[in-house]
């Protein structure tokens, strides 16, 4: 409970420091160029750092990691607060996004470390159910704050934040200790290791898929809600919340999961859920459709979270989990970047419906074609008999599970 309390306030914290920087921009007169380089500058950090921050987190003691980092995150965060020039800001906003892919990195291989492998699930489902409820209640902090404060009081609030993360750091007792270089000995990279592992290397294919997926449709949902559907504002925002109750449930049912092949099969459930849902959001008569459309999106997109975040780090070697980790982020970050320009590439030529439409039907084919191969692979690491574990019949079979859990 500590490493979730500690990340959520952190999420908190630069959940609301990115509110207030957005709405200084906006108040400058600055256009969606600027604000599309904020977020551009924030999340290329985990993509072009990938290589560097897995070797650090796996040759480092994650102590003297968590505390370095957090520490710089402050000084980082603290000088956002005195600048203005929006080369600066950029440059800041940079230096804030390396400084926590270092500090998301070594919290990512310590979890399974603190929680065991058996304890992973409900570990990974605790802290994403932290920092949805975190980011669901950033916004308004950070509106509510920027609008009375200004700017600068918000990304002090974060500097202040990454005080929790350092003690968190410092009051864990377990740690992954420093690993000497040997000599002659080559540390392979994140890449061959999930190129060697056929259920690493499938499992990042699929996160790359679905981070497209859901990338892609974000950027034509508030015209699906706005222009298609002519929803009022307030709508758009309901169903955001409704998305964001849905990833909170998820994350607690997934928490619930465990063994490997019961991971997979929830996976493939969860991906096949997803790609339905979205795809039924393409066919909505009213704004009304959304709202449960938006809450099992929510739910399968976090159920697919857990159970992928726990197989890869639960599958990876302990002293692997920090290059494994910075690739599993570095995909997820480059996929993310590419789907925003591939959806408003998409939006061009056709419609939000159709967009959400052809989302939905590519989401389909993955646990189609690689459902039975993925639970065949996790099957393999515990000696089960992973053939008698179709697709198709698993996602009644969980769905029904995750959803008696919700309610327990």
């Amino acid at each position: 409970m500590l490493v979730v309390g500690a990340k959520s306030t952190s999420l908190l914290g630069d959940e609301v420091a990115a509110v207030a920087l957005v709405l200084r921009l906006q108040s400058h007169g600055a256009g969606p160029g600027a604000v599309a380089a904020l977020l551009t500058a924030t999340m290329l950090p985990m993509l072009l750092l990938a290589g560097v921050v897995g070797r650090l987190v796996d040759r480092y003691d994650s102590r003297r990691l968590l505390v370095t980092s957090s520490v710089a995150q402050g000084a980082v965060c603290t000088g956002l607060a005195f600048v203005d020039s929006a080369t600066a800001v950029l440059m800041l906003v940079a230096a804030l996004g390396a400084g926590q892919a270092v500090n998301g990195g070594t919290w990512q291989a310590l979890l399974p470390a603190i929680a065991g492998k058996d304890g992973l699930p409900r570990a990974v489902g605790l802290s994403q159910a932290g920092t949805t409820a975190a980011g669901i209640a950033a916004p308004a902090i950070g509106g509510l704050l920027t609008g009375v404060y200004g700017a600068r009081v918000p990304l002090l609030v974060d500097a202040v934040t990454f005080l929790a993360v350092t003690a968190a750091g410092l009051l864990i007792t377990t740690r992954r200790a420093a690993v000497p270089a040997q000599p002659g000995v080559r540390l392979h990279g994140g890449l061959h290791l999930v190129r060697t592992d056929p259920l690493l290397r499938m499992l990042l294919l699929l996160l790359g898929l679905f981070v497209t997926i859901g990338a892609m449709v974000n950027v034509v949902e508030v015209f699906l809600v706005r222009e298609t559907l002519h929803a009022s504002t307030t709508w758009y925002g309901i169903v955001g919340a409704s998305f964001g109750v849905g990833l909170l449930a998820g994350s607690l049912a997934g928490g619930r999961l465990g063994g490997d092949r019961q991971l997979a099969r929830a996976f493939v459930a969860a991906a096949a859920g997803l790609s339905l849902a979205i795809a039924s959001m393409a066919a909505a008569p009213t704004v009304l459709w959304l709202l449960p459309a938006s809450f099992a999106v929510g739910f399968a997109n976090a159920v697919l979270n857990v159970a992928l975040g726990s197989l890869v780090m639960g599958h990876a070697a302990p002293e692997q989990r920090g290059r494994v980790g910075a690739v599993l982020n570095g995909v997820a970050s480059g996929t993310q970047l590419g789907a925003y320009a591939l959806g408003a590439t998409l939006a061009v030529a056709l419609t939000p419906r159709q967009i959400f439409a052809v989302a939905g039907m590519c989401g389909l084919l993955a646990p189609a074609v690689l459902g039975r191969a993925l639970i065949r692979a996790a099957g393999a690491d515990t000696g089960g008999d992973a053939d008698a574990a179709l697709p198709y019949p698993a996602v009644a079979a969980v769905a029904s599970q995750a959803a008696n859990a919700s309610k327990e």
